[in-house]
């Protein structure tokens, strides 16, 4: 799966030499996130060692050079896309009464979007154990942390493991290991599944 391609840059937001005068320039931050976009669906989705700057900038429609400017190497850029925070704000962006609807709402879609809840990321492996040890320690601080300190009651960081595993396994399942076999709607498994969740979240 590719990014859309944009009109590459020369420079931080300015069009390719050659390229319409009209054509509006990109944003810094425009041109940043296409990067990690391509990033993203790169290392989800292939294996680490074989993944070039060369790869992922043609993806973004972008140069080599310019990842590096704004990234410094391969390396930071996958620990760019194991920051976790992003995809605890959206996940976890609704009261505690209602937080297990809402996260089984995402996460029970068909579809995977790659940023900020790709079931993929979670899989990547990186260039040696450390990065996997950092991946595995952000995940814990940035999001079982983040899910525990919201919940009421005893056992909140045992209750938020468990509540996420449950939705990750949801997401697992109908992502990844059953796609388009998987049977019904959001809709259908709202009222079957987050209550088991919210259990959890509740502390009942």
């Amino acid at each position: 799966m590719s990014v859309p391609r944009e009109t590459a840059p020369t420079e931080a937001g300015a069009p390719e030499a050659g390229a319409p005068e009209h054509r509006r320039r990109r944003t810094a931050e425009e041109t940043r996130k296409l990067i990690v976009d391509a990033a993203g669906v790169a290392f989800a989705t292939r294996p680490y060692r074989e993944i070039t700057l060369k790869d992922i900038a043609e993806d973004a429609g972008v140069s080599a050079s310019l990842i590096i400017k704004y990234f410094g190497s391969k390396e930071q850029l996958f620990e760019e896309l194991i920051d976790f925070h992003s995809g605890a704000e959206t996940l976890f962006d609704a009261p505690v009464e209602r937080l297990g609807e809402h996260m089984v709402s995402l996460l029970a879609r068909p579809s995977e979007p790659y940023r900020p809840l790709s079931m993929n990321i979670l899989f990547m492996s990186g260039t040696s154990e450390e990065s996997n040890r950092t991946l595995r320690e952000n995940y814990s601080t940035q999001m079982i942390d983040a899910l525990a300190a919201r919940l009421p009651g005893p056992d909140a960081r045992l209750r938020a493991e468990l509540a996420m595993s449950m939705v990750m396994g949801l997401a697992i399942m109908r992502r990844r290991m059953m796609r388009e076999l998987a049977t019904g709607t959001v809709d259908d498994v709202l009222p079957l599944y987050a209550p088991l969740v919210q259990k959890l979240l509740d502390g009942e």
